[in-house]
């Protein structure tokens, strides 16, 4: 499957982030930089590019003084991944099935840490990040509306598109391909799919 390429992509694996650059950060790329245990996931943990590259591009950019920014919607995402990942790792050391909510209700130790692990990864997030405001009323529903037709995201990431276009925010860090379908926005990624098709549609940013 190709990519409908509209947006700028750029290569991060071979980027140096600059003191000039200002960044929104794409959920994956936070949990993959802050969440201890991302690599112990039972099954289908992220692939190694994933766990080495992001968290290395963010180090970079922080290192150099990029501007990095987040949003609330970003927490909720980032609370149900830990909480995904915690539950998969705790119910492969005990050897048994363990659904979301039995995780939540029935092991009240597991919780107390979860919810410990949880702040503290967010904590971190807002250590090097800036909290961007959002303010989801019919104004904001009605751009991000708008745009959905001319876009391929699901509505999680058509919010944080919109969001960051109404912000004049058009770098993003992501490994989500279907951010290379918005027009206006610069990707900054090591999805080698991506990649290649920008490449292939003259939309590969070399800075």
């Amino acid at each position: 499957m190709s990519l409908t390429v509209r947006a700028r992509v750029v290569d991060l694996r071979t980027d140096a982030p600059k003191n000039s650059d200002v960044f929104l950060v794409d959920t994956n790329a936070w949990y993959w930089l802050f969440y201890p245990r991302a690599s112990q996931t039972p099954g289908g943990g992220p692939e190694p590019y994933q766990l080495g590259h992001y968290p290395a591009f963010l180090k970079s950019a922080i290192s150099a003084g990029a501007t990095l920014h987040c949003y609330g919607l970003a927490f909720a995402e980032l609370a149900h991944n830990i909480e995904k990942a915690e539950r998969e790792i705790y119910a492969d050391q005990a050897g048994r099935e363990i659904g979301p909510k039995a995780f939540r209700h029935d092991y009240p130790s597991q919780r107390r840490k979860l919810v410990s692990l949880i702040s503290d990864t967010w904590a971190d997030v807002q250590s090097v990040s800036t909290l961007l405001p959002l303010s989801m009323d019919n104004d904001f529903m009605r751009s991000a509306l708008a745009l959905f037709p001319a876009v391929g995201l699901d509505g999680y990431d058509l919010f944080m598109a919109d969001a960051a276009l109404r912000a004049g925010i058009s770098q993003i860090v992501t490994d989500d391909g279907d951010f290379a379908s918005v027009h206006g926005i610069t990707v900054f990624t090591a999805n080698q799919r991506v990649i290649r098709d920008a490449q292939a549609s003259g939309k590969l940013l070399i800075r």
